[in-house]
């Protein structure tokens, strides 16, 4: 558990924050086989995903945040922009700090109980970021392909069996049918 800390979405905190939603996914890879049941032979964590519900009121509980008047209005502008600016976000909650994550989709009902107030649904997802390096090869290693060496199989021998016959040759000279 986090102590002290005050939940926020890219550095945005609010008024109110009513719930959270954590999602944590491992998908577990199947393939199927001639006979039996499918084979899961590996797992991998999906993307962390994060909703929060939160409030942000006209009324100026923290002007700091989002000054006076329409706050509810800027609150929402300020989402948006957080969603649209291509920057991966921080997100802070009770639970853990998510780190790398976009703000994936934003609802915001606007009907008579919130015409003084937002209360926006914000889902994020995280961002797996990777990096790859480059590699040089020195031109004289690369210049000529390595050579494998030759095996000593020893001295062939001539093959002295009787050539191979299908079954149903053998018993039609055998019964002299042939």
């Amino acid at each position: 558990m986090l102590v002290g800390i005050r939940p926020s979405i890219g550095g945005l905190y609010f008024d109110a924050l009513f719930k959270t939603d954590h999602t944590s996914k491992l998908t577990v890879t199947e393939h199927p086989v001639e006979t039996g049941a499918n084979i899961a032979d590996h797992e991998y964590m999906e993307p962390d995903e994060v909703s929060m519900e939160v409030g942000v009121t006209d009324s100026a509980i923290d002007p700091a945040n989002y000054g006076s008047g329409a706050r509810s209005v800027k609150a929402y502008d300020e989402l948006r922009k957080l969603q649209a600016n291509g920057k991966l976000l921080t997100v802070v909650t009770r639970l853990r700090i998510y780190r790398n994550m976009k703000i994936t989709t934003i609802t915001s009902p606007d009907d008579f109980s919130t015409m003084n107030a937002l209360r926006a649904y914000v889902m994020m997802r995280e961002v797996k970021v990777v990096t790859t390096e480059t590699v040089t090869i020195s031109p004289r290693a690369s210049a000529a392909p390595q050579k494998t060496g030759s095996t000593n199989s020893g001295a062939k021998q001539p093959d002295a069996s009787p050539p191979r016959q299908s079954i149903l040759r053998q018993a039609s000279s055998q019964l002299g049918i042939a």
